[in-house]
């Protein structure tokens, strides 16, 4: 049997992607086979498909940590499949699978270890996963909104579990209206924490009806985020990059009171805590799905594309331009 794919064959930008037919995964044990409906784009996927040098620092560790991995050769690393977010319709089960049957409307997400991680991809027609990498979808929503909630429901889990966050934190987020700083405002508003979302002037108004006080990004942050609230600022949740992390030690936090999604050698020195998926564990999943089946956590799509390679192309361009408010889908079947 054949699948459609997107795949790429070097780093580089959106260019590399190709629209490829390929013979579908072998149906492992302890997994099971999603007809694909919907897949959620992130950062995450173009960073890889790039191959940042952020990422291959971390795939360099992890190669000290697994010696064998030092004589795989640079064309081992391909084909690669792209996405990490999806959901869909379980049509298959490998032997061993307990949790779920035949005809399971699902959500998931494609883990791997940090850096460049698997060569698999959610960009297809179908994928095998591990039945620990997916959950049953929320009642109440489309295929649409539940494909992005695989990766926001790891990384906003693990980030607040490293961090501590608790109902008596005032936290600042950074990218506080993007796709998974958006999520990240909404779930620690539920948790009672008191908000402060950094974002364009432009998304004041969203970021008000999340939950937040809005702070606008650009000069005078810091004074901007004291001057908004009385409450000392006791948690920073990074989903930017390092300058966020730095802000957060001039607003007198500990490294271990400031978490980053963006990994960089000075941010680990100084004591901020890299965080995301790699401290999160399965129950993430199903505390995403009950904050959405509650109302809790909405998801707004920033917009939905075809299956076609040109409007993966251009998702992935306007993704990596940034100003995204919400999440971009890419419609596979329905």
């Amino acid at each position: 049997m054949v699948i459609k794919a997107i795949q790429y064959n070097d780093f580089g930008n959106e260019e590399v992607l190709d629209l490829v037919t390929v013979e579908a995964q072998v149906l492992l044990d302890h997994q099971v086979r999603v007809r694909v409906c919907s897949v959620g784009l992130n950062p995450i996927d173009y960073k890889i498909f790039e191959g940042v040098k952020q990422l291959r620092m971390l795939s360099f560790f992890t190669k000290l940590r697994h010696p064998s991995k030092w004589f795989e050769s640079k064309k081992s690393l391909f084909p690669r499949g792209v996405g990490r977010d999806f959901s869909g319709i379980i049509c298959e089960v490998g032997k061993g699978v307990s949790n779920f049957s035949v005809g399971d409307e699902v959500f998931g997400t494609i883990i791997s270890a940090p850096g460049l991680g698997t060569k698999k991809g959610a960009l297809a027609t179908e994928i095998c996963v591990s039945e620990t990498e997916i959950a049953l979808m929320p009642k109440n929503i489309d295929f649409d909104h539940a494909a992005t909630m695989g990766v926001a429901a790891l990384t906003v889990g693990g980030a607040f579990r490293k961090i501590g966050l608790s109902k008596d934190d005032t936290i600042v987020i950074s990218a506080a209206s993007g796709g998974i700083g958006s999520i990240a405002v909404q779930y620690a508003v539920s948790m009672g924490a008191t908000v402060l979302g950094i974002a364009s002037k432009q998304n004041a108004d969203y970021l008000k009806s999340l939950g937040a006080i809005p702070i606008a990004y650009g000069e005078n942050v810091k004074d901007s985020i004291l001057a908004a609230t009385s409450k000392p600022i006791t948690k920073l949740l990074d989903c930017y990059g390092r300058e966020y992390v730095d802000l957060g030690f001039e607003l007198g936090l500990k490294g271990e009171n400031i978490g980053t999604l963006v990994p960089s050698p000075s941010v680990i020195l100084r004591g901020a805590k890299f965080t995301g998926p790699r401290h999160s564990n399965y129950d993430d999943f199903i505390t995403m799905s009950n904050l959405v089946s509650n109302g809790d956590v909405s998801i707004h799509l920033d917009k939905v594309y075809d299956f076609s390679l040109s409007d993966i192309k251009e998702a992935y361009k306007e993704l990596r331009m940034g100003h995204t408010k919400g999440k971009k889908v890419v419609k596979i079947e329905q």
